[in-house]
């Protein structure tokens, strides 16, 4: 059984100036899962939508995902790969004309899959693979028909030696999204009064240790 979270932001930003339209944004966030006991999962909530995110491990599942379970919400995938999440990096911008949305259900027949982030079987090579260790990017949106919001979250991952054993730990950082419909967003654009606020890669890496 995987430990479920619901993330409830307190504090989400929304300001809106000339350079930078509305962009809401979440603040910095330091919540994650790790495969330790078994892996586990975090539900985020944005815009009234769920997004899931966690770690897989038992029989042939070793990996990091991120999926949404919310129906009108979506995820950026490449478009060779549809069963895995694209890295994006900072700077890189989403929108209609530069961005392919998966939207819910993402598997087909009606059933939603995980879109895997980083397979730590050792595979590796695939189209859109975040690493096991740094800062990625996915991208996300929602709506309906024509008209959709576009957004950002980025996740640091990391391993570390535990109790005799290397563990996998992946943490969401921040996201944030253009209020404005149809409106792009830059990967790592954050609200700034009169300027075009980007977040440091890696600024908010932050490392939720297990407690012994």
């Amino acid at each position: 059984m995987f430990l479920k979270t619901t993330l409830i932001t307190a504090s989400t930003l929304a300001l809106a100036t000339a350079a930078n339209a509305d962009i809401v944004y979440s603040g910095p966030l330091f919540d994650g899962v790790s495969d330790v006991n078994g892996g586990g999962s975090l539900t985020v909530e944005i815009a009234g939508l769920n997004y899931e995110f966690g770690i897989l491990v038992g029989g042939p599942l070793d990996y990091s995902y991120v999926t949404t379970t919310s129906e009108g919400a979506g995820l950026f995938v490449p478009l060779t790969e549809t069963d895995e999440a694209r890295n994006f990096s900072a700077g890189d911008n989403i929108g209609t004309l530069t961005s392919v949305l998966n939207m819910y259900p993402l598997g087909g027949g009606g059933e939603n899959i995980n879109l895997v982030m980083h397979d730590y079987s050792g595979t590796g090579g695939l189209p859109g693979e975040f690493s096991a260790t740094g800062t990625g990017y996915v991208g996300f949106g929602f709506g309906s028909g024509i008209n959709f919001n576009y957004g950002w979250m980025e996740f640091t991952s990391f391993q570390e030696e535990f109790e005799g054993g290397l563990q996998s730990y992946l943490n969401i950082t921040g996201w944030a999204y253009n209020d404005e419909v149809n409106g792009s967003i830059t990967v790592g654009q954050i609200p700034a009064p009169g300027v075009l606020g980007l977040l440091a890669i890696g600024g908010l890496a932050g490392r939720r240790r297990r407690q012994g």
